[in-house]
């Protein structure tokens, strides 16, 4: 049984459009055709394209041969003056975009200066990431000596720096054990838990000797 092309919504949406009884395009598609635009030619028109380049919003219908002729032919700065045919050419240099020579641009130095030199603007983590890498393979010192990791979570945990005094260790130490004991909050002991932290890095600390 041969193969019959049968439209789903009625009408055929093919690229090509069937051939009538004569040979001819039906009606309906030969309504949509049009003659190129050029003066005396009569060849069917198949592209569309701006007129020039200064005249964007008009467009001419012309046959694929004055199609090809219009192309060759298209200089983007026609119409321009020399003056405006060169600021158009540095422009598009840049993208079309603003710039401005090194130091001359106000707004930024002004930023900058408000900023400090010291700041220094790492938006992806980049150099900070490094930076914590490289901390973190480096052991915590403490009068030269270094500090093993159970006593540098201790001070972590009591938010010292490991060169902290001893009296600033038992004064933190005093303060977090009134934060976090349960007298201290009418009884409340869902912070028992950070509470025992204290007491084990103080513990941790004052076994080394260091409170």
């Amino acid at each position: 049984m041969a193969f019959s092309y049968r439209p789903r919504f009625g009408y055929d949406i093919r690229v090509r459009p069937p051939v009538g009884d004569a040979g001819e395009a039906p009606v309906w598609a030969r309504a949509y055709t049009r003659p190129c635009d050029r003066e005396g030619c009569a060849k069917k028109a198949v592209v569309r394209a701006a007129k020039s380049p200064r005249e964007t919003q008009q467009k001419l219908w012309l046959c694929a041969e004055h199609a090809r002729l219009h192309n060759a032919q298209w200089n983007y700065f026609d119409g321009l003056s020399e003056a405006e045919a060169e600021a158009a050419r540095l422009a598009n240099v840049y993208g079309d975009r603003p710039t401005w020579t090194m130091g001359k641009n106000g707004r930024a130095r002004a930023a900058a200066r408000a900023r400090g030199p010291a700041d220094l603007r790492d938006a992806y983590g980049i150099f900070s990431e490094a930076v914590k890498v490289a901390a973190a393979a480096r052991p915590a010192m403490r009068n030269g000596r270094p500090l093993s990791k159970l006593q540098e979570k201790a001070f972590l945990t009591l938010d010292l720096s490991a060169a902290a005094e001893a009296g600033d260790i038992r004064r933190r130490y005093a303060e977090l054990l009134r934060r976090f004991h349960p007298d201290a909050n009418g009884g409340d002991r869902s912070a028992e838990a950070q509470l025992q932290e204290v007491v084990r890095a103080h513990h941790i600390l004052k076994k080394a000797g260091f409170c």
